[in-house]
């Protein structure tokens, strides 16, 4: 009996399901459909590709930031901001954070593995690449490129090593667009500074830098005003209104008068005054630009980019004192023409001849010393082929080379003895053989005049109206050496990075190509050491081995008494000049 109540009946089991109300089976019916469709949604559709070759899409939270916006005119910051998004972003991050773990898993997965050859998937190169263990570094922040001190080394870095694939694939240009974009990652930028080889080597990476203004238009201003000042003081002199000259040292510099003839312009040159202006403006601006440079190979360019882009006025200063240099020998060259060509240098002048021309010789070796301290990719010819000619001097040779270079080849110790001889060894011999010269120019006699017996005029001019020839040529040559060094500013290249051992061509310094020209001839020694010597034995014997024009000739151009000595003295002056000519056109 209880077996038989145990026992399935199925008539009941239907009448027991038929009591469920009709409500509750239809939300149970709802409930089904609607879970199945989850299902079937949250699957989604069959992927196209094999399991080993995944699709090449980001995860779902994940979307590439675009590129930055467009500027125009852009910046160099903003060129560089570009290149960032299209180059470094992936790697480096979207704000240069580097490839750190959250950055990372923005990625689709395919793109995650960052440490494997391929690791972009279909976008990898055909060869790959794999970053570092430590990953790619953060670029932006606190700590970040410890490794850069400058501008120049971040910028050098990434034109050298930047990107990955293809290692050296960036113009310069990018290369300084990306450096920019970086310094301004890091508020160290200036929008309105363009980056380059000659002035980024002053440019901290991890401190902002305030850029004095240029001196361009007050320079302009300042010339105009000179040669106004100028053309005043001459309608001032003519009229005769200038006020009498005290006296001072600087008049009691002067005879107390001067035949008229030979005091003016049209055969003094104004040559010899001029080059005394040119020698204190050379010696005043040298101090200034001393006070930040530093003779060493790692840091001589560096220093000469800050004078130019960090100091006030600095890179008028250091054209000022440039163009100084170049204008001396040139007025120095003028002068030793005007003296050859009227015969001043006969007896008692002989000797202050040879003062003179030992001037010239040591200013050009100033101006080469100088040259050289700028120790950038523009004195290769100077610092390897220059110093070279003197291994070519038989029996002394190489001697002569280590004492002037300092060692077997050019590096710190040559750079330093640069310096040295620029600074002190010959700017002391230039200015004890100036105040020698000038000295004797009043020890024999003034300004090479006949005597009074054979003078067509006996008129002579007192010291105070020289004097006042002198500041009028003073103003005019303050005026153009301003308005020359605002218009043209010294020349710089890239910094010699590899001083100890330069190797590569440069052009030689302009008042040197005419040696340059004369190495492409033949031997090194005959014609890079011997023919510059025998111009100057040359030029030094012309008084002494040569007939010299007579006392009735002397303060007039071209006298008959020394028309030998002009042929040969003019001869060789236009050679060099030719010389110099074809070097600057080729």
């Amino acid at each position: 009996m209880i077996a038989s109540k145990l026992l399935y009946n199925p008539q009941k089991a239907i009448q027991k399901r038929s009591t469920m109300p009709a409500w509750l089976r239809i939300i149970i019916l709802i409930l089904g459909v609607l879970f199945l469709a989850g299902v079937l949604l949250y699957a989604g559709p069959a992927a196209a590709s094999s399991p080993e070759n995944p699709p090449l899409q980001a995860a779902p939270h994940y979307q590439r930031p675009g590129p930055p916006p467009t500027v125009y005119p852009p910046s160099q910051g903003d060129s560089g901001a570009q290149a960032y998004w299209g180059m470094c972003q992936d790697c480096h991050g979207d704000q240069g954070q580097g490839l750190t773990a959250d950055w990372r898993s923005a990625f689709a997965p395919a793109y995650r593995d960052c440490w494997q050859a391929g690791c972009h998937g279909e976008d990898a190169p055909p060869k790959g690449f794999v970053i570092p263990t430590a990953g790619a570094p953060a670029l932006a922040g606190p700590g970040a490129l410890p490794r850069f001190s400058t501008a120049l080394e971040l910028g050098t870095y990434i034109y050298e090593k930047m990107p990955l694939f293809p290692t050296g694939s960036l113009s310069e240009d990018q290369a300084w667009e990306l450096t920019a974009y970086l310094l301004d990652l890091n508020h160290a930028g200036n929008p309105g500074f363009v980056l380059g080889t000659t002035n980024s080597a002053a440019i901290p990476v991890h401190q902002k830098t305030s850029l004095p203004e240029k001196p361009l238009p007050w320079a302009l201003v300042t010339s105009l005003l000179l040669f106004a000042g100028a053309a005043g003081y001459r309608r001032l002199s003519l009229s005769g209104a200038s006020s009498p000259h005290r006296g001072n040292f600087y008049l009691h510099l002067h005879p107390a008068t001067i035949p008229a003839d030979q005091a003016r312009f049209s055969y003094t040159l104004a040559a010899g005054g001029l080059a005394v202006f040119f020698s204190l403006v050379l010696l005043i601006t040298g101090v200034l630009v001393s006070y930040y440079y530093q003779p060493s190979p790692p840091d001589a360019a560096a220093t000469i980019q800050t004078i130019n882009t960090l100091v006030p006025n600095g890179d008028l200063v250091r054209s000022i004192h440039f163009w100084s240099a170049q204008l001396l020998v040139v007025t120095l060259m003028v002068h030793l023409v005007r003296v050859i060509l009227t015969g001043a240098y006969a007896p008692p002048r002989r000797f202050n001849y040879l003062l003179g021309l030992s001037l010239l010789v040591l200013a050009l070796l100033l101006d080469f010393t100088g040259y050289l301290l700028r120790w950038d990719e523009g004195i290769r010819w100077a610092l390897v082929v220059g110093t070279n000619l003197l291994k070519t001097i038989p029996l002394v040779g190489d001697s002569l080379y280590r004492f002037v270079i300092g060692g077997a080849r050019p590096g710190a110790a040559s750079l330093i003895r640069f310096y040295s001889w620029h600074i002190y060894g010959l700017t002391v011999i230039f200015s004890a053989v100036a105040i020698w010269h000038i000295f004797r120019v009043r020890r024999d006699g003034g300004i090479s005049a006949p005597p009074p017996a054979h003078r067509e005029s006996r008129e002579r001019i007192p010291r105070s109206a020289l004097i006042r020839q002198e500041v009028l040529a003073l103003l005019l040559a303050s005026g153009a050496l301003l308005l020359l060094s605002a218009l043209a500013p010294a020349p710089l290249a890239k910094p010699l990075i590899s001083g100890a051992n330069p190797t590569g061509d440069s052009g030689a310094p302009w008042f040197f190509l005419w040696i340059q020209e004369t190495l492409k001839i033949g031997d090194p020694f005959l014609w890079g050491v011997g023919l510059p010597l025998l111009a100057v034995i040359l030029l030094g014997l012309l008084p002494f081995a040569l007939p010299n024009a007579a006392p009735e000739e002397w303060g007039i151009w071209l006298p008959e008494g020394n028309r030998l000595g002009q042929l040969i003295g003019l001869v060789i002056i236009a050679l060099i000049f030719l010389l110099t000519l074809l070097g600057w056109l080729s």
